[in-house]
């Protein structure tokens, strides 16, 4: 089942019953005036392959133990909000997650390490956030179909991690923004299929 509400006026909160359509594959709901917290009762829809809110006005956390229901999930857009706290470390639990976008959001701390365990992604978007801590924390040699890595404006210190040199399918690394420091490693010339590279500010 498929359901796309995007690019309308809908206004106030999400409605919970949503949660109870057991047989929901894709939510689609961008680019409206929704508010309020996602629905606890939302996350009983545990066929859901496809979650997609972006630029809404959502509010509050990701909660870790309702992410976790979700374990079908391919997308994850919940991007132009106004989510805060981190990314739940359950989020590594999504075995079959491609594609995470938080963009745009007021989200902050440290990645999960446990990131690395969703070796199918192939988009990771965290571009204006306050993001922190060492990028070295997450194994990305583990996610091998990674294409789009962008961390612009962040506040990720350290140096950028060797691991990263392993994602042989990157066409797409964006950086700036943050207080990164050191060398880049020779071993950045593994990385064949790179085509936009960005390490401004």
């Amino acid at each position: 089942m498929v359901l796309d509400l995007s690019y309308n006026q809908f206004r106030e909160s999400i409605p919970p019953g949503l949660g109870v359509c057991s047989m929901l594959r894709v939510l689609k709901a961008g680019h409206n005036n929704l508010n309020g917290n996602l629905p606890d009762e939302l996350f009983n829809a545990t066929s859901l392959e496809c979650l997609s809110f972006p630029n809404n006005g959502l509010q509050g956390i990701l909660d870790g133990a309702h992410i976790a229901k979700l374990l079908d999930l391919v997308i994850l857009d919940l991007g132009a909000n106004d989510l805060r706290g981190k990314i739940p470390g359950s989020t590594g639990q999504l075995k079959r997650l491609q594609e995470l976008h938080l963009d745009y959001n007021s989200m902050s701390g440290e990645l999960p390490s446990t990131l690395s365990n969703c070796t199918d992604l192939i988009t990771i978007n965290l571009k204006g956030n306050s993001f922190s801590g060492e990028l070295g924390k997450v194994n990305f040699s583990t996610l091998h179909n990674l294409r789009t890595l962008d961390l612009l404006y962040n506040n990720f210190t350290g140096a950028v991690p060797e691991s990263i040199y392993s994602c042989r399918n990157l066409t797409a690394l964006r950086l700036s923004g943050n207080n990164l420091n050191g060398q880049l490693s020779p071993r950045i010339g593994n990385l064949k299929s790179l085509t936009f590279l960005s390490l401004g500010q």
